[in-house]
Order: C-alpha cells, then sequence, then structure tokens
C-alpha cells in the first residue's frame, strides 16, 4: 500500500500507521479501551511523521530538533517491532483451536490467546505513555523556518526511464592521452617485440580523478597480448588472502580456501612463472599489501606488466622502488575536457550549451576544479532535477560551498554531493544509504541488493508491477544520476554496481548521522551500549568490545549483514525482530547454526550464499513472510520437502545439481523468479507442478544431459508453455558447449510472450522466432544459421539486444547483408564466428555498440560498411591469429576498419585485437 513504505526520513513510521489501522479491523476483536489507545497512537504518530518529512529537507538541524527526530524514529521502530511480535504470538497462540479434538485443549489455547491480548494491550499503553511524552517535548521545541527549506531545482520530476541510460566509462572525457602515455610507458617496443622484464606503472592522483577508470582503459586495451591476466581492488583494510585468491581465480592458480598466504603465493609464482601476463592492483593505500602481492608476480617473466593505482605518492613511489617502475602523476581535466565532459551529460553534445547559461555553466565548472567524478554528480544532478534557466542554475551554483584550503577536492565534492543528495527524492535516499552496507570496493549483485530493499519494505509498486521491476527501475535511476557504477554488464544488461569510494564515504558518514545503519571496521567505534541499532553491517576485522556489544544489540536488529567469518553470531535466533539475514561468504556457517530458524518470524531475506552449509533445516518452511532464499554456491544437495510451505517465496536462487521436492511445488503461487534450475535430475512429478506457478517472470535452467526424446523433456516444454500463458517474460536455457543441441521442432512449444531469451545451443532458428514481437533482447549458440535466419531476426520490431555465437564456424553460406529497415531498434550487436558481414546504408538506425569476431583468410576481407551505422559509439573487432602466421591478412582489413571509425561522425572508440590462439576462425565477445 501507498503508506506503508520505509525510508530514511521518518524510519518505519509509514508502515506503522498502516499497520496500526490494520489492528483497528474487526476481525483481531481487542477490548474497547485498547482500540481507543491505538486510535489516539495513530493520531498523534501521523503528525509526528509530517513533522519528519519537514525535518529530513533541512540540512543541518539544531541539536534539540535532530535528538527529537531521532527518538521519534526510534519510537516508531518499537511500535511495530511491538505490532509484530504480538501478532505472530496471538495468531499462534490462537493457531489451530478449533481443529482440537479435546476440550481442554481447546480451553488451554483460549486462555493463552486471552493472556498474550492483555500482554497487547499493556506494552500498547506503555507506547502510547512514550508518544504522549514526546508529543509534549515537540510542542515546546520551535520549528520555524523549517518548511520549504528545499530548493526550488528539487521539485522537479525524478526520471524513471526503465532503462539504465549510463555512459560507457570508455567515453570518459580527456582519458584517451594518458591512456596512450601508459601504454607507451608499458610497451615502448610496441606488443609486436615484448620487453625481456617486467614492466611497472603506479597511477597516482587525488579521489576521483578517475585513477580506476584509466587504469581500466588500459587494461581492456592491452589485455588481450597476455596469457594470463587479473584486476584486483586492495581498499582501505584489505585481507590479503582474499586479494590472492582473487588473483588466483583470475589466472587460473588453483587456489583453496583453506590456503594460507605463503601457499597463495607459492602457486601463483608457479602459475604465473614463464608466462606472460598483466595485473592490476587498484586503489592501494598502504604499502605493505604490495609487499606481498608483489612477492606472488614473478618478476622473471618477460614482457609482463603490473599497474597500480594509489592517491597517496609515498605509496606509488615505495611500490616503484624495488624494481625501477615509473611514477604516473594524473593531473585534473583542462578547462576545455571538462567542458566537453559537462556538456556532453547534460545536453548529449559536446560543444553546445545555450547562450543563457554559458555564465553559469563556466562558474559551476570552475569550482569543480576539474575533477571528473564532480563534474559527472553535478551535472547529472542539473540533468535531472534542475530546469535549464540561469536562476535554477546560479541556485545550485551558490549551493555548492567554497572548497577549504589544503582539502580542495575532497571539500568539492562533499559539497557536491551533499547538494545532489537533498535534492533525491525521500525514498532515492533511503536506497542510496543503504548501500553503505556493503564495504569499499565490494561488487554488489544487483539481484543481492534489489531484494534486500525489498525485504527492508523500501520498494513501492505501480500498479501492474512487481516489487522488483520496481526495484529495477529505481537501481537503474541511480545510475543514470551517476551515483553508483555499473560494474558488470551481462547481455548488454547492468547485473552488478560498485560505489565509488568517495561516494560512500559521504553515504557512511550520512548514514551514521541518521542513525539508519551502522558499519563496524577497525576504523569505526560501535556506537554506545545504549543505542538500539536497527541495521548493522559488519565488515573486516573487529575486536572483542564489539563482539559483546552485538550480543547486546541483538533484539533490535533488522538487519545484518555479514562481510567477516564472525563465530560470534550465533545463535541466529537471538535476532528476534530480523528480516534480513546476510551471510553470503561466511566459511564458518554450519548446518546447526540454522537450528530452530523458524523462531525468526520476521525474517524475508535469507542469503547462505558460499557457505558451508550442506541441508536446510525443516523449520525452513515455516519462515512464512521469507520472500528470497539465496543458496548458491552450498553444499546443499536437495531442498527440504517442507519448503513448499513458503507461500510468499519469490525469489529462489539454488546451485546447479540442487534437487527439489517431488510433491507440492504449486502451492508456492508467490514465485517470480527461480536460478538455476537443473532438469535432469528433477522428479517428474516436480516438472508437472512447475507449469503451476502462475506468477513465475524469471525462468533460469540448464538441461545438459537431458534426453530430448524422453518423457522428461517433454514434461518440462509443456510446462513451459504453460508458464509462457501466464506471466512469464525472461527465460535463459543452457547445454554444455558439448552437449546435443536442443532441437526447435514441434515438440518445443512457441515462446510468444516473452521480453527476454538466452537459449544455447540449438540446431537451429525456430519458425516462430520472428513472431516474438515483445523480445528485447535475444541471446542465441546455434549450429546451423543463415543469411536468411539473419532476415528474420531483423524483421523483429522490439529487440534491442541481439548476441549471435555460433558452434561451428559460419562459412561458405554467403554475405551476412544488414539492410535498410532491418533492426530498427537494435542498440547492442555482438555477433562471432563469421567470414562476411555487410551493413547497407540506414540499416540498424540506433546501433550504439557493435561487438564481431571475425574471421579472415587471405584476400577474403570486404568493407563492413561500419560507416552506414549513423549512432555508433562502440566498436570491438577481435581476430584469432597463431602467433603471427597470418599477419599480412590482418594489416589490410585492420586499416580499413580503423580508417572507417575514425571517419565516423560520432567518434566511436575502437578496440581491435588480435588474440593469440586459434587459426583465424573466430573470437569470443567481451562484456
Amino acid at each position: 500500500m501507498e503508506g506503508a513504505i520505509v525510508s530514511v526520513a521518518t524510519g518505519v513510521m509509514s508502515s506503522v500507521l498502516a499497520k496500526l489501522g490494520e489492528l483497528l479491523h474487526e476481525k483481531y476483536k481487542l477490548a474497547k479501551g485498547v482500540r481507543k489507545d491505538i486510535e489516539f497512537l495513530r493520531s498523534e504518530l501521523s503528525v509526528m511523521n509530517d513533522l519528519l518529512y519537514v525535518m529530513a529537507d533541512v540540512e543541518e538541524l539544531d541539536a534539540l530538533n535532530r535528538g527529537w527526530r531521532d527518538r521519534v524514529r526510534e519510537l516508531a521502530y518499537d511500535v511495530e517491532d511491538c505490532i509484530d511480535i504480538s501478532m505472530a504470538r496471538l495468531h499462534r497462540a490462537g493457531g489451530d483451536a478449533s481443529k482440537g479434538r479435546f476440550f481442554g485443549a481447546k480451553l488451554a489455547r483460549k486462555l493463552k490467546k486471552t493472556r498474550v491480548s492483555l500482554q497487547i494491550a499493556h506494552q500498547i499503553q506503555e507506547l502510547k505513555a512514550r508518544v504522549v511524552d514526546e508529543s509534549e517535548r515537540q510542542k515546546r521545541y520551535k520549528l520555524d523556518g523549517l518548511v520549504g527549506s528545499r530548493s526550488e531545482a528539487s521539485r522537479s520530476q525524478v526520471d524513471q526511464r526503465m532503462c539504465a541510460l549510463w555512459e560507457e566509462t570508455e567515453k570518459l572525457v580527456g582519458l584517451d592521452r594518458p591512456r596512450d602515455e601508459i601504454i607507451h610507458l608499458l610497451m615502448p617496443a610496441g606488443i609486436e617485440e615484448p620487453l625481456q622484464q617486467v614492466r611497472t606503472v603506479s597511477i597516482v592522483g587525488c579521489a576521483g580523478l578517475g585513477k580506476t577508470t584509466l587504469a581500466n582503459q588500459v587494461y581492456k586495451n592491452i589485455q588481450g597480448h597476455f596469457e594470463c591476466k587479473a584486476f584486483v581492488s586492495v581498499s582501505q583494510n584489505p585481507h590479503i588472502k582474499d586479494l590472492l585468491m582473487n588473483i588466483c581465480s583470475q589466472v587460473g592458480a588453483t587456489g583453496n580456501i583453506t590456503d594460507n598466504e605463503l601457499i597463495l603465493v607459492d602457486k601463483l609464482r608457479e602459475r604465473l612463472q614463464h608466462k606472460r601476463y598483466v595485473v592490476v592492483v587498484d586503489d592501494i593505500w598502504h604499502s605493505d599489501p604490495w609487499k606481498i602481492i608483489g612477492q606472488a608476480l614473478v618478476k622473471t617473466s618477460p614482457g609482463s606488466i603490473i599497474i597500480m593505482t594509489t592517491r597517496l605518492k609515498d605509496v606509488a613511489e615505495s611500490c616503484c622502488s624495488s624494481h625501477g617502475g615509473r611514477v604516473y602523476d594524473m593531473r585534473p581535466l583542462n578547462n576545455n575536457d571538462s567542458r566537453m565532459l559537462f556538456l556532453k551529460r547534460i545536453f548529449d553534445s559536446e560543444d553546445k550549451c545555450p547562450h543563457e547559461l554559458e555564465r553559469a555553466s563556466e562558474d559551476i565548472l570552475k569550482k569543480c576544479d576539474g575533477i571528473p567524478l564532480a563534474i559527472i554528480s553535478i551535472s547529472s544532478f542539473l540533468a535531472v532535477d534542475v530546469p535549464k534557466s540561469p536562476d535554477h542554475w546560479n541556485k545550485v551554483k551558490e549551493s555548492i560551498n567554497s572548497p577549504r584550503p589544503g582539502n580542495k577536492s575532497v571539500e568539492t565534492m562533499k559539497s557536491v554531493l551533499s547538494l545532489s543528495y537533498f535534492n533525491l527524492p525521500y525514498h532515492l535516499r533511503t536506497w542510496l544509504l543503504y548501500l553503505s552496507a556493503f564495504p569499499e570496493d565490494c561488487e554488489i549483485d544487483k539481484d543481492r541488493l534489489v531484494s534486500r530493499w525489498i525485504a527492508e519494505g523500501f520498494v513501492n509498486a505501480e500498479p501492474r508491477e512487481s516489487l522488483y521491476e520496481a526495484g529495477l527501475r529505481y537501481f537503474n535511476v541511480l545510475i543514470n544520476r551517476s551515483l553508483i557504477q555499473p560494474w558488470v554488464a551481462n547481455n548488454g544488461v547492468v547485473v552488478s554496481c560498485r560505489v565509488h569510494d568517495v561516494i560512500l564515504n559521504f553515504l557512511v558518514s550520512k548514514s551514521v548521522e541518521e542513525k539508519f545503519l551502522t558499519s563496524l571496521d577497525p576504523s569505526r567505534l560501535p556506537p554506545s551500549l545504549h543505542s538500539k541499532v536497527r541495521r548493522i553491517s559488519l565488515q573486516n576485522s573487529y575486536q572483542e568490545n564489539v563482539v559483546s556489544w552485538t550480543r547486546s544489540i541483538k533484539p533490535h536488529v533488522r538487519s545484518l549483514s555479514c562481510f567477516v567469518d564472525s563465530k560470534e553470531l550465533h545463535p541466529l535466533t537471538e535476532f528476534e525482530v530480523v528480516r534480513v539475514l546476510d551471510l553470503e561468504n561466511s566459511g564458518s556457517l554450519r548446518n546447526d547454526h540454522l537450528a530452530n530458524i523458524e523462531m525468526l518470524l520476521q525474517l524475508r531475506y535469507l542469503s547462505i550464499r558460499r557457505t558451508s552449509v550442506s541441508e536446510l533445516p525443516a523449520g525452513t518452511g515455516q519462515l512464512q513472510n521469507l520472500e528470497t532464499l539465496d543458496i548458491r554456491d552450498t553444499r546443499v544437495e536437495k531442498l527440504p520437502s517442507t519448503i513448499v510451505l513458503l507461500e510468499k517465496l519469490a525469489r529462489l536462487f539454488v546451485s546447479l545439481g540442487v534437487k527439489f521436492p517431488a510433491e507440492g511445488f504449486s502451492k508456492m503461487k508467490g514465485l517470480e523468479q527461480l536460478t538455476s534450475l537443473w532438469i535432469h535430475g528433477q522428479p517428474l512429478s516436480f516438472l508437472k507442478e512447475l507449469g503451476q506457478l502462475t506468477n513465475l517472470r524469471i525462468l533460469d535452467t540448464d538441461c545438459d544431459n537431458v534426453m530430448y526424446e524422453g518423457s522428461k523433456w517433454g514434461i518440462f516444454t509443456s510446462s513451459l508453455s504453460a508458464l509462457c500463458s501466464h506471466k512469464l517474460l525472461d527465460v535463459n536455457i543452457y547445454t554444455g558447449e558439448y552437449s546435443t543441441p536442443i532441437p526447435m521442432d514441434s515438440s518445443f512449444p512457441a515462446l510468444h510472450s516473452l521480453r527476454t531469451l538466452v537459449i544455447r545451443h540449438i540446431s537451429s532458428l525456430p519458425i516462430w522466432m520472428g513472431s516474438l514481437v515483445n523480445l528485447e533482447l535475444l541471446q542465441l549458440t546455434t549450429k546451423r544459421f543463415t543469411p536468411e535466419d539473419l532476415r528474420v531476426l531483423g524483421g523483429m520490431l522490439a529487440l534491442e539486444t541481439l548476441l549471435l555465437y555460433f558452434t561451428d564456424s559460419v562459412r561458405n553460406v554467403g554475405c551476412f547483408t544488414i539492410s535498410r529497415h532491418e533492426f530498427q531498434r537494435l542498440k547492442l550487436f555482438k555477433v562471432g564466428e563469421l567470414y562476411q558481414l555487410r551493413f547497407m546504408p540506414g540499416s540498424m538506425p540506433n546501433l550504439k555498440h557493435l561487438s564481431i569476431n571475425l574471421g579472415i583468410a587471405a584476400n577474403s576481407f570486404s568493407d563492413l560498411g561500419i560507416q552506414h551505422l549513423t549512432s555508433l559509439t562502440k566498436v570491438n573487432v577481435y581476430v584469432y591469429a597463431w602467433h603471427n602466421n597470418h599477419r599480412e591478412y590482418i594489416k589490410a582489413p585492420e586499416d580499413k576498419i580503423r580508417s572507417s571509425v575514425y571517419a565516423h561522425p560520432n567518434r566511436p572508440t575502437l578496440i581491435f585485437q588480435i588474440l593469440p590462439g586459434k587459426e583465424l576462425i573466430f573470437a569470443s565477445s567481451d562484456n
């Protein structure tokens, strides 16, 4: 309901008002006196709620008002906890009394219910006394001047576009020159003549300059020439073992969670010995981590490259001094580049600014000091929230405080971020502050974040929109506003994000100020023992006094994020009102730690991903409020039969191979997302009931080892057809690379209603493919593909993303020609293993990103027609070569492609890579 959303502005006050109204319903049969007390509470709290909204728009509250605000928020939390716990107890006390066989049993339950009702009445009276006290105290406070303190600009409507219109980091203005300079420093002789020693460069500069972006650009441009590659972030309080494990996983070393640091160093040295590698070590704050990481990176591997980034000059020099590395000082953008970046993000033009806004834009840019993060933040704010008039822009300029001497960049960023924060709608402030629960440099999975938002009560859906879809919509809004960074994209869709450390520091301090969420790490001491902490994030290592403090606050915690392996959290049942239990990567978590989990009656989100749990307790089925369950990468092999009792479960994430219950799955009518379902190991009865999940929207399956002629495949496809007649929108069907292709004959249903289809690999294009009028994203891996098939796909009116891969090289079928009026809405096109492709004038008019894997034989290359793709901003071309044996075949095509791209009016970025490996057959596409 509209009034039930939770926000940082008012805490849970809106939710409390909705629940108090529900309590007045006749079905609860409360005593007359209790009903009057509830009506009084509802009336008084409603007025307090209005005042909290007024206070939320005041950037600096005096101590009296701030104290009253904090106490009222805490009061709202206590009222809601009381209601939730009492109603759960009342429900249990009433239980199945009507079904009891004996009079004595019925009487006992009735007496228990009466006793619980009296307890509720007593608690309501206590809460009423607190409300009266705070109400009288508020009357003694003066709130003059608070109303209308928001800026005029803040009343602009928020951009609520469903698609994330985030800009590629490769397009960040002003990085071409430093990128090329660093590449020349690292490879002065060119890639064809590798140097005989490891070369190192440290990129140093202040916060917000784009050091990570620059390192990433260099990394992307050269990574294809190396046998091993890795990109890791260190941050202020690094776990060295985790860093080494991360590097191991990226370079192909067999690191194990039980290995200590010395063993991991040895394994890395063994793996990298005599191999050319490129490694980026991002965001180093101290030289000590480098001493260990440097030992792991073999310095005798000829032609290898190490890139580091840091804010501290002495750290950069220390890391480079031992092996003759170079320090690269990164500078702020010059005036011209600052202006280009600013105008591009507001007006989609690098040189056109309305005459009346010229002076204001110059003044605003002057305050940004050439810091890209400040420019991006303020321009995103201006583009979305502020009318394009001199008066409004001048008000924004005046709102940015003058930086203090000595801390210019820090104060600039703080001013810009504060302005952006207070001009966000209340719900967006809440969602943004919640990101302070995640550690620095943490890659935040989109599903994880949105599911947690929902569990906390932050999300309010529009009509005919699921809560998850609403969460995705505002995830995209935060990206549009450049408040979070898109990090990993899959099939052109952002699947994870990160928060820039400057923004995260601001959010952490704001979260502490608002008493919204408490983050614990060695640099932050816990609050007073008397504080009631509602949300807690345990990060890095912490001390014994924190352990005892954690025990004391358990009864009030609603959200627990554990990013350390903490044994002291148990028993979990002491978190009586917890909504979110995120225990991902808690290696010490065992089966017995989940005992009696059914006591957590308010639990909505449970993640035990990447833990050692091997069995879910039967009591899991009693978590009647559970909405999200994530057991990926655990040792769980089958779900308990009681799982089917979770009627509110909307998102279920499992690992491949997990076996589902044979019966009752159709009861889970609330299920909207199921990932990753392995078809082969499931009971036939389960696959049949799968088709009865009428609210399922997202289905991710694996068909490895399935016999397509068998009854199991027939039952699954029948259920898939039934799901498409309900709400199914997104389908992913995977098979192994060497598995038999999925037959696209009459046995496979036509999936007419889909919005997203990922299917690999199939025998050929099905005849119904062209009828998918709503399909926006298509990824196919197919054995057979013809120019006629391409024309079928070209006629799909809604298609925006197309990824085509082939299990065999597509040769001797003629040229794949994309004609005028085909692929009218396509924005991303990735294709592999083609020998001839040509774009005709008028084709793909909205294409932004082209990624093509070419096979080139002698004298076989013809012009691609890139110049006809009028909206193009990014081009990736990959060609595999075996050493340099066929370099003469590639030079002419490379020159033609480069000249076409450089002559393009949009000046798209180009990555052209000749990759070692296969014999000029195909190349794998990047993400």
